[in-house]
């Protein structure tokens, strides 16, 4: 029996949840905080810089659900 994906939209998440995200035309996880009118999208690789994204620069990215589990290496 072939594998199914089940996708529901959350387009909120709690701070420090990872979030699908997406900016412009590319999607990406990304832990999620906001403090006020600022989003950070931190990576959990330590070599990379958070981004961050405020005020009109909101209208870039877009939430399109939490994290609830993922495999590495497989």
């Amino acid at each position: 029996m072939p594998a199914v994906l089940e996708h529901r939209s959350q387009p909120k998440v709690e701070d420090g949840e990872i979030a699908a995200v997406r900016i412009g035309e590319e999607a990406t996880l990304k832990r999620f905080y906001q403090q006020g009118d600022t989003v950070l999208l931190q990576t959990e690789n330590p070599t990379f810089a958070p981004l961050v994204y405020a005020n009109h620069q909101l209208d870039e990215i877009a939430i399109e659900g939490k994290a609830v589990g993922f495999c590495r290496g497989l």
